[in-house]
């Protein structure tokens, strides 16, 4: 406890450094899946966050990508005050709904409500990929300022150690890595020049008086369009129908028409292409975060994940160009994963 008190006691003073007034009370917050920790500071009726993250690079990225995202009038926290060393900031407290609270409220089932919800946080992803992102500056991304080969081998890689590797599923080394280096020259065939959010997903999206808000982009990299749209509707166990997919997917294109140049027919390749990378990713963050730490929610999405893998595999065009990759992903389907456990 001792280690937390004296991050309690910095956000403290930073908060009075802002403020000029004591807190009343500072609580953490739940963690999620990452290094930075947050805690909810009060004075009477106001609040604010306090986050504690050591990596400064990281925070140096949120921090940049804050100030052009508000510019441009993006719905993301503000940001009060940084500490000298930048381990350390206040940003605006957004409550505590996200977008995926709303989904489990409405027993995930996607009502028209949802669904036009869904529509306003897709309309906000454009426009911070392409009006945004027109003129963005990466010059404090980390760890990658672009998603180009070495990031897309880095997130099938972390799939191979962290998922194939911790259930001992055997597999043909120079064979995968082979298929891996395919799988990553056909998604750099897609045209990079927007800003990618990079974990675009229900949890990072708070519903704050009505309006979707952004948070968790401190990842964020220049990329294509459809990898952000793939994070969202593929999201594990949010347990979008494929009917629903397909609608917020023609929705994106017909808005993301009336901004740039897009041939409906290469999105929609591109799409299924970085569906297969993004939930391969997302299988190896489950690996690391349940089945090497233990943590319940990510055990539990492990299923839900596969479900997804299962239908991209039927729909992917690029899996015919990786036969070791094909047959480990048909071997995963025969695994069976306890829900509970």
């Amino acid at each position: 406890m001792e280690y937390f008190s004296k991050i309690e006691k910095s956000l403290a003073r930073l908060y009075k450094k802002w403020s000029g007034k004591i807190s009343h009370s500072i609580i953490p917050l739940p963690n999620s899946g990452s290094g930075r920790m947050y805690y909810r500071i009060f004075e009477q009726r106001e609040s604010v966050i306090g986050v504690y993250n050591h990596n400064k690079s990281e925070n140096e990225a949120f921090f940049h990508f804050t100030e052009q995202f508000l510019k441009n009038r993006i719905n993301v926290p503000q940001i009060f005050q940084v500490s000298e060393n930048k381990h350390f900031y206040l940003i605006s407290d957004l409550g505590n709904t996200t977008l995926f609270d709303r989904i489990k409220n409405e027993n995930n089932i996607f009502n028209d409500d949802l669904i036009l919800f869904y529509k306003r946080v897709i309309q906000e992803l454009i426009r911070m990929q392409v009006i945004a992102g027109k003129n963005f500056d990466y010059s404090h991304a980390f760890p990658f300022k672009e998603f180009n080969k070495e990031a897309i081998l880095f997130d099938l890689n972390y799939f191979r150690e962290k998922f194939l590797d911790s259930l001992n599923i055997k597999y043909n080394d120079l064979k995968l890595r082979k298929d891996f280096n395919t799988l990553a020259n056909e998604a750099l065939m897609s045209n990079s020049e927007y800003f990618m959010f990079r974990d675009f997903q229900s949890r990072n999206i708070m519903i704050f008086e009505n309006e979707p808000y952004f948070i968790d982009y401190q990842g964020g990299r220049k990329g294509p369009l459809s990898y952000d749209l793939v994070s969202l509707l593929y999201q594990a166990k949010a347990q979008m129908t494929e009917n629903i997919r397909e609608l917020l997917m023609n929705y994106y294109m017909d808005t993301a028409q009336l901004f740039v140049p897009l041939n409906k027919n290469e999105f929609k390749k591109d799409y299924n292409t970085f569906a297969l990378i993004r939930v391969l990713q997302t299988l190896g963050a489950y690996g690391l975060r349940g089945i090497i730490e233990h943590k319940k929610h990510f055990i539990e999405s492990i299923p839900y994940a596969v479900n997804n893998l299962m239908l991209i595999n039927q729909k992917a065009e690029i899996i015919k160009k990786v036969p070791e990759l094909k047959e480990i992903i048909e071997r995963i389907f025969l695994l069976e994963f306890d829900y509970n456990e």
